[in-house]
């Protein structure tokens, strides 16, 4: 994970006072928090505590155990790995208040999938996009013989928004749900030929 601009300078606000062991902690539970299963990160990396103007840096290895489900001889893979912020954000049909966010910011994910020997991608979701003016979403996948690559970016550029947008907000994010809610199906190279 790599935070810059203000996303970087809150987290080294916030964990300042703070030896290794609890900034280790608070990556790692960063990352789980943005999972939306129960999943084991691991810190690999000594990330820039003291700088200010470089990024944060953060690496893992990360398990995710039973994100993928097996049925039948296929296996599925959903493609919204790192989108649990996303999965109940405006679940209210209605709003009283505007929408404050607290900056704007951009998050991109650039997954790549090793398969497994003698596995190979089936059928991938299509891309979306989705252009919300002051909010955008991509989700893009291709594939080849051993490994599956999925970009997946969401740009959120604006503080405050009027509540009279809510419900095109709220529509966007529905729209964002059902797309990372897609699953990718994996099936063994023996059945791909036959097929």
């Amino acid at each position: 994970m790599t935070y810059t601009g203000l996303g970087a300078v809150r987290r080294r606000y916030d964990e300042r006072l703070e030896d290794e062991v609890a900034r280790r902690k608070f990556l790692e539970e960063a990352v789980k928090r943005v999972i939306p299963a129960a999943s084991e990160p691991t810190l690999t990396n000594q990330p820039d505590w003291n700088g200010s103007a470089s990024p944060l840096v953060a690496e893992f290895t990360l398990k995710v155990p039973g994100w993928a489900s097996q049925t039948g001889h296929r296996v599925l893979l959903p493609v919204g790995l790192f989108s649990a912020q996303e999965k109940h954000l405006f679940d209210h049909a209605d709003r009283v208040h505007p929408v404050y966010m607290d900056y704007p910011y951009q998050q991109k994910e650039d997954i790549a999938i090793s398969l497994p020997a003698g596995w190979q991608a089936g059928t991938l979701p299509p891309e979306h996009k989705q252009d919300g003016h002051v909010i955008t979403y991509s989700l893009t996948m291709s594939k080849d013989k051993s490994m599956v690559r999925l970009n997946r970016a969401i740009t959120v550029d604006f503080l405050l928004l009027d509540r009279q947008y809510y419900t095109a907000l709220r529509t966007f994010f529905q729209g964002v749900k059902t797309s990372d809610d897609q699953q990718i199906v994996l099936q063994p190279a023996a059945t791909a030929a036959a097929n």
